[in-house]
């Protein structure tokens, strides 16, 4: 339990150690604005060994201050017979990776869950890119992590999402 709590920290370091050292990386045309995404996303949740798979789709929006800084709202929709799950993340975004049509990000933040009447507060952690499609769409995969900020070991939900957006 221990165990998974201080690879949570390590995590957690090494994503700020990034976040830190990216921005002095990046010397290329700044490239802000707002943008909109539509994703559907395979949620898996493991809590005492018992495992839970689920569908869920949603909706993100951001505004990106520079070409490594990001700020991102999401807010997506478990919904399974008789019981209806919401996540709400805010999260920093840091862009890490930028070739032709393609850039790599991490972000991280904090959500809520919501589930009936009950209310958890969560921490994420995330990997994704941004694929180009024309001008201003762009395709994009994601994964990321979260855990309830009172009892880190409790459950894990791994969020799988494809999404697809427009930059304004």
């Amino acid at each position: 339990m221990s165990r998974r709590f201080a690879g949570f920290q390590i995590t957690l370091a090494a994503a700020l150690i990034l976040f830190l050292g990216s921005s002095a990386t990046h010397a290329q045309e700044e490239d802000r604005g707002l943008s909109f995404d539509l994703f559907g996303s395979y949620l898996t949740a493991e809590a005492d060994g018992d495992t839970a798979n689920e569908e869920s789709w949603g909706l993100r929006g951001s505004y990106r201050f520079t070409n490594v800084w990001a700020l991102e709202a999401a807010l997506s929709t478990v919904r399974e017979e008789g019981v209806d799950a919401y996540f709400g993340d805010v999260s920093a975004k840091a862009y890490l990776f930028h070739a032709n049509r393609f850039e790599g990000y991490l972000l991280g933040g904090v959500g809520l869950l919501k589930v009936e009447d009950a209310e958890e507060t969560t921490l994420h952690l995330g990997l994704g890119a941004e694929i180009q499609l024309g001008e201003r769409a762009y395709l994009r995969p994601e994964v990321r992590g979260r855990w309830f900020e009172e009892d880190v070991d409790a459950v894990t939900f791994l969020d799988y999402s494809l999404g697809i957006g427009w930059r304004f």
